[in-house]
Formats: structure tokens, C-alpha cells, sequence
């Protein structure tokens, strides 16, 4: 078969590999460690992308220096021994696939990743970042020549583990893009000042590692395009650095933009958003260059090596979300690809460790049953059609059962396709797609507009030999002080269905969920001219939101215009014609709201059948309790794994 995407998938040879294409799996840690010990599982995640087809693997940040640890451990040490015998087992499986791996290694700084360390913050300078407690403390010129012998040993020790090259990681705002910043490092001494002292360290770092590296081993440096802060550097200084890095032998250039918190792009984000700055550096220094940020598909990788942009394309999150992209990319099965949402929400918490909200499998391995057909295939009946439900569905007529779901409205979906239709979040709804296209190649029988009620539970239960509830949830009902004012859920704002209100004025009352339906909604009424109150019991904004949105959507809301009353509540008076009261959860001082919309959120509420589990019947998703998409995913999984 021709390769629809005959750029990306050719070989490719960059210092002294040759790949045998040009996909690249980013640096995305697991947190799988044991005391800075990579685990088992650690290494079946990368045996997992390496059999997924790609050409390379970037290992995810292994910090080089003690002063860079987290009190967890959970980030990879290679500075240790243990690190070699470990690293080298990953390697192994790795190139039993056919893929290539480079280390990346990275001193944080100033910079601690939302984790405690027992080593205070260090940096070029006692400049404190907005995002940590504590200023850090301003290195001396032994702690720097201690760091530096840290990236020489840590490059060892790659060496010795079989690794095909090694990366520095100088970019998102840690140790390396910390000393080459004049935002970062006011020195005066010897690092610190010109350019050519601040880029002194970077210079010094690479030299070290050089001295242990054998001939052949690569060596790539990854760079942000922009870093996105105020003050901070752009393309123009990028360029710069990369022209000076260049006289050093560099292998390749890995671009990005952003510091820590704004470099993990979530679904508000354009797609492919680093290739014109990666473009600039390729042109400008002529060494083959590798790009990733938000690139989701082949096609538009396969685009960017084409038109001469760059040399090879690196995808993380979409890699997570489904290993096998490559190989059924290549191999013409697109529609049999599960994607990324960029909703960074179980991706990013690392509880305990890495998770992904469409792929159950992440974390928690493959179950064993998966791929293997059962004892005896099963009649089952899934009630339900959002996202436990038609997982459950897939995953069990893969496995050779035969299913037929039941759904009451004329689309899937369930509470997905409502969460889809907020401001940014349309990306939701390509899980409901995927799961659809996947019900209909394994010709499970779906029936839309088809409700199943108490009285129809003797029927399902004689037809079918397994049953499984997946009826979701619903929006918990208007307090009864709001009827017969001007009122609406999340729902329907979301959905087109708010009542008009002279003043175009609404208060949006998020219970204390600190979620994205109550903050959408707050979006889509400013986005339609409203001027909208957003008021919350809870002491802080969107406490529950990925980091990495919180930023921007808090952004959006301010540069529209939305006010926010934090720790305050919405009180209703029994006279409908009473104005409704923001009263301070701490403290005295109602302030009056007349003539508004009230959006009133709190949590959804299950909708449960009326089957209890037994050794027949199962129960998942949010009719138990209303969660988030991936306790629905993962649910469906199992059980469609367990029948």
C-alpha cells in the first residue's frame, strides 16, 4: 500500500541515526518512578509508543543534579546509578521495535512543577517566578560548575544505557533558557550580561556532555519559539541562540513555545501553532529541525515536512491517546484513530501518575482480556449512549461479544455533546465521533430515539444476557426560588435556550463545582454581548480546571468583561420580585441584583434505570455519580474488557 503521507513516513538521518520515519514521540513524563528509578510500567508505556510505529522517542525531562529533585522522586534522576540498568531495559524494548531513543535532560531552576523538593529553587538570579512560593536562591559559581559536571555525568550515563543520543532541555522557562534570558539572569559576572556571557552556561553544559559522548551519539537541543510572558524572549532571540548553538555541532533543533504553564496547549489553542517559528530556526541555521505543540494528525505533519517547514514532527498528548497513530496512519486506517482532545485533564494531574481521558489504558496497562476473544461470545445490551456506554459497547465487541446499544435522544453522545457546544471545547465531541466510527466497523446495533423505561426491563433482561446501565446524568433542577424569574442551567446557555432579559445583564452561580460548565457558560454569554457576574462560594477561580487553562480562560473572561465575586453566594428571596442578594461567604454586605438572568450550576444528577448489579447487569459511568469523562471512559473499558 502507498503511504498517503509519503513525507512523514520516509527515513530520515540525523547525526549518526537513521530513523525509519519522521514521527516523533515528545518528552511527556510519566511520574512512573521509584525514588528517581524509572518502573516497569514506565518502560511498557514507551514499549507501548515504540510498537505504536513511530521513528523516535524523546524521552520525558530526567533531571541531571540533586538540587532539581522533587520530594516525590517521581521525576527520573540519571544522574543516579540505578538510572543506567533501569533506562537500559526501556532502551532494549524500545529497539526491538524498530525506534530510536534520546534522552532529555533538564535542571527545572527556579521552576518546581507544582511539587515541593527538599533543595531550595536555584537560579541565575533571585528572581522570583509567579508561579512558585519561594524566590530562588542566586547560584555561585561552584553550584554552576556542579550542575554543569551533573549534565556531563547524566550524559554518561545515557551512553551507558545504550540511549541513541541525548537533548537539552533549554526551553519552557527552566535552568538553561533561565541563564541565556535577560527577564531571568541579571548577573554581573561572567554569566550574566552580554549575550555571549548569557548564553556561557548552555555553552558550558553542552561541552561537558560532549566530552563522554561517543562518536554517532545525537545531540538535540530543544528551544521555545516564544516563550509567551512579558518580557521573555521571541523568535528573533530563538533564532539567535540557535545560530550560536549551531558552531557546536548540534544535531537537531526541537521547537516549541511557551513557559511552564502555557507550553501544554489545551483545545483553545490553534493546531500546529510552533511550525513557523521552527520553520525560521531551519532556515536560519540549516540544521535539521523537529517541531511539535498541538499537532494532532499526519496529514498536517506530513504538510510541514513537505513544504519545507521542518524535518521531522513530534506529537505527545496524540500519541497518548492512541500509540497506534502511526502505524494506522501509514497504513490508510484514519477513521480508526482515537485523537486527542487537548482538554489537559487527566494528561496533566499526574495522580499518581500519567492518565489520559479517552484511553483507559494509560496508567493502568492493557487488560489482559483485551484482544482475546471470550470463553463464549455473549448477547449484551448496552443501555446508554454517551461515553461509559459506547466504550463499554466497543470494547466488548472487539473482544468478539454481540451488542446492541440503546439510546433515548437522535444522536450520541449523552453530556459530552452539550459540554462540546461550549466556547473552545468542540474538540469533546471527536470522542463521540471516534467511538460512533468504531461501533459501526464492529457492527454493533445501535438504536436512536429508542428510551428504555422501568417498563421495559423484563424484556431487556430476557433478551439479553448481559445488561449494562450507562443512562448518565442530567442537570440538577432550578432552585425552586428561581421559577418565574428569568433563569437557565449551564444546559441551556449552552445550548441556545436562554430567556431574554432586557438588561442583558446575568449572574452565573457556580455552587462550588470550580469546573469548566459554569465558567463556559459565563464565556458563551459574554461572547453574545451579555455583561455577565460570575460569583462562587469557593475562595478561588476555576480551582478544578487544568492548569494549563486556567490562565487562559481566565483571559478570555477578564478581557471580555466578566466580573467575578469570589467567596460569595447567591441568595434567592421568597418574593420573586425581590432583587436576588450576592451575599459574602465571610463577612457582612449583601449587594442586589435586579433584573438579570440567573444561571444557576450545581452538580448534575444521575439517572439511574432501576437494575440493581448482580452477576448479569452492570452499572457505569454517571448514573452512579455524575464525574468526569474519564471515570466514564475508563468504566466502559473495564466492563467491556470483564464480560
Amino acid at each position: 500500500m502507498v503511504s498517503q503521507f509519503p513525507h512523514l513516513f520516509s527515513p530520515f538521518e540525523v547525526g549518526g541515526i537513521t530513523l525509519k520515519n519522521r514521527l516523533v514521540a515528545l518528552p511527556a513524563g510519566t511520574s512512573m518512578a521509584e525514588r528517581g528509578v524509572p518502573t516497569h510500567g514506565d518502560t511498557e508505556h514507551f514499549e507501548r509508543l515504540a510498537a505504536g510505529g513511530v521513528g523516535l522517542i524523546v524521552g520525558g525531562a530526567t533531571v541531571v543534579h540533586r538540587t532539581t529533585t522533587l520530594r516525590s522522586r517521581k521525576l527520573v534522576e540519571a544522574y543516579g546509578e540505578e538510572f543506567v540498568p533501569a533506562t537500559a531495559a526501556k532502551v532494549a524494548v524500545i529497539h526491538r521495535h524498530g525506534a530510536r531513543f534520546v534522552g532529555q535532560l533538564c535542571h527545572l531552576g527556579r521552576e518546581f512543577i507544582g511539587g515541593e523538593s527538599d533543595a531550595p529553587p536555584s537560579a541565575p538570579s533571585p528572581i522570583k517566578t509567579v508561579r512558585d512560593a519561594y524566590p530562588p536562591h542566586e547560584l555561585s559559581v561552584a553550584e554552576i560548575e556542579d550542575i554543569i559536571e551533573g549534565w556531563r555525568v547524566s550524559t554518561q550515563n545515557l551512553v551507558g544505557a545504550g540511549a541513541d543520543g541525548v537533548e537539552v532541555h533549554a526551553a519552557h522557562g527552566y535552568l538553561p533558557a533561565q541563564f541565556m534570558s535577560p527577564l531571568t539572569n541579571q548577573r554581573t559576572d561572567d554569566f550574566g550580561g552580554s549575550f555571549e556571557n548569557r548564553m556561557r552556561f548552555t555553552r558550558l553544559v553542552i561541552e561537558a556532555m560532549r566530552s563522554v559522548m561517543p562518536v554517532g551519539f545525537v545531540l538535540g537541543v530543544r528551544l521555545s519559539g516564544e516563550e509567551e510572558i512579558v518580557g521573555g524572549m521571541g523568535i528573533d532571540e530563538c533564532v539567535r541562540v540557535a545560530e550560536n548553538l549551531t558552531e557546536l555541532g548540534i544535531d537537531y533543533f526541537s521547537i516549541t513555545h511557551g513557559t511552564r504553564g502555557k507550553y501544554v496547549k489545551d483545545s483553545s489553542n490553534e493546531d500546529a501553532v510552533a511550525i513557523p517559528s521552527a520553520s525560521k530556526v531551519r532556515a536560519a541555521t540549516g540544521v535539521p529541525t523537529l517541531v511539535g505543540q498541538r499537532i494532532r494528525d499526519a496529514a498536517t505533519a506530513d504538510h510541514a515536512i513537505k513544504s519545507g517547514h521542518v524535518d521531522m514532527v513530534g506529537m505527545a498528548r496524540a500519541l497518548i491517546a492512541d500509540p497506534d497513530l502511526p502505524v494506522k496512519s501509514e497504513t490508510g486506517r484514519l477513521d480508526e484513530i482515537r485523537g486527542c482532545l487537548g482538554i489537559n485533564q487527566d494528561c496533566r494531574a499526574f495522580d499518581p501518575h500519567l492518565h489520559c481521558a479517552v484511553n483507559a489504558e494509560v496508567g493502568r496497562g492493557r487488560h489482559p482480556n483485551v484482544g482475546t476473544a471470550p470463553p463464549r461470545s455473549k448477547e449484551v445490551f448496552v443501555i446508554g449512549g454517551g461515553p461509559a456506554g459506547l466504550e463499554a459497547a466497543r470494547v466488548a465487541a472487539g473482544r468478539g461479544h454481540r451488542v446492541t446499544l440503546f439510546e433515548e435522544n437522535t444522536v450520541l453522545g449523552g453530556s459530552v455533546r452539550v459540554a462540546a457546544a461550549s466556547p473552545h471545547r468542540a474538540t469533546l465531541i471527536d470522542i463521540v465521533d471516534y467511538l460512533e466510527r468504531e461501533l459501526r466497523r464492529l457492527k454493533v446495533e445501535v438504536n436512536l430515539s429508542a428510551g428504555i423505561g422501568a417498563d421495559d426491563l423484563d424484556e431487556i433482561r430476557a433478551a439479553a444476557e448481559h445488561v449494562v446501565i450507562a443512562t448518565g446524568s442530567r442537570p440538577a433542577q432550578l432552585p425552586s426560588g428561581l421559577r418565574g424569574r428569568p433563569a437557565a442551567t449551564v444546559d441551556d446557555v449552552l445550548l441556545g435556550r436562554v430567556p431574554e432579559v432586557g438588561s442583558r445583564r446575568a449572574v452565573v452561580f457556580d455552587e462550588g463545582d470550580g469546573f469548566w460548565p459554569a465558567y463556559s457558560a459565563a464565556e458563551a454569554l459574554a461572547q453574545q454581548g451579555w455583561h455577565v457576574t460570575f460569583v462562587t462560594p469557593l475562595t478561588a477561580l476555576a480551582s478544578r480546571v487544568p492548569a494549563e487553562s486556567v490562565g487562559p480562560l481566565l483571559g478570555r473572561l477578564g478581557d471580555a468583561g466578566v466580573e467575578f465575586k469570589v467567596a460569595h453566594s447567591l441568595m434567592i428571596p421568597n418574593d420573586s420580585a425581590a432583587p436576588l442578594l450576592l451575599r459574602p461567604v465571610f463577612g457582612t454586605g449583601d449587594v442586589a441584583c435586579d433584573e438579570v438572568l440567573a444561571v444557576w450550576h450545581q452538580p448534575r444528577v444521575p439517572v439511574p434505570l432501576g437494575l440493581e448489579r448482580d452477576e448479569t447487569v452492570s452499572v457505569i459511568g454517571d448514573c452512579i455519580t455524575p464525574r468526569r469523562i474519564g471515570h466514564a471512559i475508563a468504566e466502559g473499558y473495564r466492563i467491556g474488557a470483564e464480560l
